[in-house]
């Protein structure tokens, strides 16, 4: 065991990973956070410069005395400048004294002008790693929360930028397929590498089906400890920087339709209730793929083609997935284990598929990758495999 983990931590491979990712954690909460602006985020400097623009507009057609509303429109110029002008004042206004739930109760939000969406400050980076896409169609929800519940509220809560909502974003958007390439990635050669250091271990007094389980939970404790300690120093980062959040807080999901016809309800549910939901499937995700490594590391016996096959396991659904693929081979979905990789939207019910079914159906899949590993350390012998 202490031999696994001072192997894991020398490797060069892991410590570029483990350096890599804490610098991505810095990037993100130092930098591409704050200029990526939230939902309907207000630029105060756009907002200025429309307010201007307006006032001149309307002060001009006052001088000028065309304020009469045309026959076709029912409006002039000089009515629609005024009461832009108007709501722009009392939005900036709430914006410069602080005022959130003054800024959430306005229903006036100005026209982005100039950019895409997502503004034209923010980072534009071809894959998005967070969810934050999906939860634009809770806002209303979100907002009754601010408004009567959330106290302190602060706008980095509104903007969904304090840790734990953070965190969510992450598991909603890409971050289970991350998590799980990264622990794919960095136990790759812990099973491989005994073919190069056969001499050291002939007199290792375990079975080898034993070894090599002690091996590989090894392996999964470690890697599992450093995302534990990289989960806590985001948290504390971007916690100091933007807020940690409140557990209470809410998050889109998808309720129960009221019959076969009707639409999923939208629905929010806290943000603890999520993480907490999370961590089965994390936990049997990552330990069947930790497994499914040791299974493929003894048959094929070299680190590169394990990571491969491993990582076509976990892609493997996004040759056949869509939004609306609901069987395969005449099966539903909600029997297969690939359909859970995604956790997050299945604990959002945004999959429509059952959360305790999807638990079962991994605990099952955990339990034949431990039938098969018996089997192949049963044909293929400790002798066979390191020479």
């Amino acid at each position: 065991m202490s031999e696994t983990v001072t192997y894991m931590w020398r490797n060069k491979k892991n410590r570029l990973v483990m350096i890599l990712c804490l610098g991505a954690v810095l990037l993100h909460s130092l930098f591409i956070l704050p200029n990526t602006p939230g939902n309907e985020e207000v630029d105060l400097t756009q907002l200025e410069r429309q307010m201007e623009a307006n006032r001149q507009t309307f002060e001009d057609q006052l001088a000028k005395g065309l304020t009469v509303p045309t026959f076709f429109t029912g409006t002039s110029a000089y009515e629609t400048a005024r009461n832009e002008y108007v709501n722009q004042r009392e939005l900036l206004t709430a914006l410069n004294n602080g005022d959130v739930r003054r800024y959430l109760e306005i229903p006036y939000r100005p026209t982005a002008q100039g950019s895409e969406e997502g503004g034209g400050n923010a980072f534009s980076v071809p894959f998005r790693v967070l969810g934050n896409a999906k939860e634009m169609f809770f806002s209303s929800q979100k907002t009754d929360y601010y408004l009567n519940e959330a106290e302190p509220l602060t706008f980095h809560m509104v903007h969904e930028r304090t840790s734990l909502q953070q965190l969510h974003l992450f598991l909603i958007g890409q971050g289970p397929y991350i998590l799980l390439l990264l622990l794919l990635f960095m136990i790759s050669d812990v099973i491989t590498k005994d073919r190069s250091l056969r001499t050291q271990k002939a007199g290792v007094p375990l079975n080898w089906f034993g070894y090599l389980f002690i091996q590989s939970v090894t392996a999964l404790g470690f890697v599992t400890l450093f995302f534990v300690a990289l989960s806590g120093f985001f948290i504390l980062l971007n916690g100091l920087l933007h807020g940690f959040g409140s557990i209470a807080m809410p998050v889109g999901a998808l309720g129960e339709a009221e019959n076969a016809y009707a639409m999923l309800p939208y629905i929010t549910m806290e943000v603890g209730t999520f993480l907490l939901r999370s961590l089965p499937y994390a936990l049997l995700l990552m330990y069947g793929f930790t497994r499914l490594n040791t299974l493929f590391s003894l048959i094929f016996r070299h680190d590169i083609v394990t990571f491969i096959a491993s990582v076509f396991v976990l892609l493997f659904p996004q040759l056949y997935y869509s939004p609306g693929t609901e069987e395969l081979l005449g099966i539903n979905l909600s029997f297969y284990p690939q359909t859970y990789y995604h956790f997050g939207d299945v604990v959002t019910s945004r999959l429509n598929v059952p959360y305790d079914r999807g638990l079962l159906v991994l605990a099952v899949t955990v339990l034949v990758i431990e039938l098969l590993n018996v089997g192949a350390a049963k044909v293929i012998k400790r002798q066979s495999f390191v020479r």
